[in-house]
């Protein structure tokens, strides 16, 4: 066997889904008659997976998908792995991709702030009316965060926009670059 034998993709899509625990169920249904193994949350607003199996298994995952004008433009980080990365395969149903509970105050499927390139990025860290809060978890941030980031004070992401309620007078008059994935920043 070819150590290259199998593929883990992850990927997530704000988009809408009607009727997604419905979805959910039917997702699962297919993962499970390809062979897949993983993770996947299926909200209303979206989907967010990460699965494992063999490359014909997750070349068929992501034609399937393709297929589905919902997804067809979904992007796929693509990791290469001697074995199956995960023991069975879950689809849940959740009322957020990413739980915040900010009920009605963002809509994901709008642009809720600006993505900056790398050197808007730079240039807005080295102004003085510029804070970086980096939202990532405890252990992204132990392992390299921007010089004078904010590390909220939070176990869980969801705990994120409390935090920045309770402390809004550290973001009075300044503007804020958030820093929430490795490849994301805001």
């Amino acid at each position: 066997m070819n150590q290259q034998e199998y593929k883990v993709l992850l990927y997530y899509k704000y988009v809408s889904i009607e009727n997604g625990q419905e979805f959910a169920k039917e997702h699962k249904e297919m993962c499970l008659n390809l062979g897949l193994l993983g993770r996947i949350i299926i909200a209303d607003e979206g989907i967010n997976g990460t699965v494992s199996g063999t490359v014909e298994q997750t070349n068929e995952y992501m034609r399937i998908m393709k297929e589905d004008p919902r997804f067809s433009d979904m992007v796929y980080k693509i990791d290469e792995s001697t074995e199956h990365a995960f023991p069975r395969m879950k689809v849940r149903y959740r009322p957020e991709l990413v739980t915040l509970r900010l009920e009605d105050d963002v809509n994901p499927h709008e642009v809720t702030g600006k993505y900056l390139s790398p050197e808007e990025f730079r240039e807005g860290i080295l102004d003085e009316d510029t804070i970086v809060l980096d939202a990532r978890n405890t252990y992204e941030y132990d392992l390299g965060h921007f010089r004078g980031a904010i590390r909220p004070d939070v176990l869980n992401f969801r705990d994120l926009p409390q935090w920045v309620r309770d402390n809004k007078e550290i973001f009075a008059d300044k503007k804020i670059n958030y820093v929430l994935h490795r490849r994301h920043t805001l």
